[in-house]
């Protein structure tokens, strides 16, 4: 989650090996209504977007002579349009059912948190540069989740409708910038909250269609490096 600059104390960090890795949701960011990018040359609506991060549970931060920091589990991000449980072949819906295979929270994403899951992480070059990135999640086996390591990180979650601003200035700034950036924090209760405004805030927009066709298209979403 960290970037070079943000941090004096940074440690560069090798990119994790690709492959699949038992994982909790650690946190859980409401980011929004944000511009899409266009798909085949096709112009995409706006669509709401969250932000879900993995703490893996047996991958750890190096300190600088190599060793293992046991109290900072690497964190992996990544960034996807949500919509209702009813759009079936959207990448929200799948990832909700990889947490609660038994529909046990009843939709409420906050409810998965610390929920095991495996993921499957993929590196993308783009140009010279090589991120990390979630390839896909699927559930984990309950013997196995028995068994997997509680989160080290407490768990976090943010949602605009009821902004906690503890939460809200928790958060790195990039990720700040981004849910002030979102379509319709123009008058909202966050941007009555944080104060001010941010430069060259877009008009309010309008929701982003949610019908099972235009939410289905979102299965294929690009992933976003962090």
């Amino acid at each position: 989650m960290n970037k070079p600059g943000s941090n004096k104390n940074f440690i560069a960090q090798a990119n994790i090996e690709a492959g699949v890795y038992p994982a909790r949701l650690v946190q859980l960011i409401d980011l929004g209504l944000q511009p899409q990018k266009a798909y085949q040359g096709k112009e995409k609506a706006p669509a709401q977007e969250i932000m879900l991060t993995y703490e893996l549970v047996d991958e750890f931060m190096k300190d600088e002579a190599g060793e293992s920091i046991l109290t900072k589990p690497r964190w992996i991000s990544e960034t996807l349009p949500f919509y209702g449980l009813f759009a079936d072949k959207a990448k929200s819906t799948h990832r909700y059912n990889a947490f609660d295979p038994k529909g046990e929270y009843e939709g409420d994403f906050a409810k998965a948190l610390g929920a095991a899951i495996n993921i499957a992480v993929v590196n993308n070059s783009v140009g010279d540069k090589v991120y990390d990135n979630i390839g896909n999640a699927s559930t984990m086996r309950p013997r196995d989740a028995q068994q997997c390591p509680d989160l080290i990180n407490p768990p976090k979650a943010f949602d605009l409708d009821a902004p906690d601003m503890a939460t809200f200035n928790s958060l790195p700034e990039w990720i700040q910038k981004k849910i002030q950036g979102n379509l319709n924090y123009a008058g909202s209760v966050l941007e009555a909250a944080v104060g001010g405004k941010p430069q060259a805030v877009p008009p309010k927009a309008p929701k982003a269609p949610v019908s099972k066709k235009e939410a289905e298209a979102e299965d294929d979403a690009q992933d976003n490096p962090y």
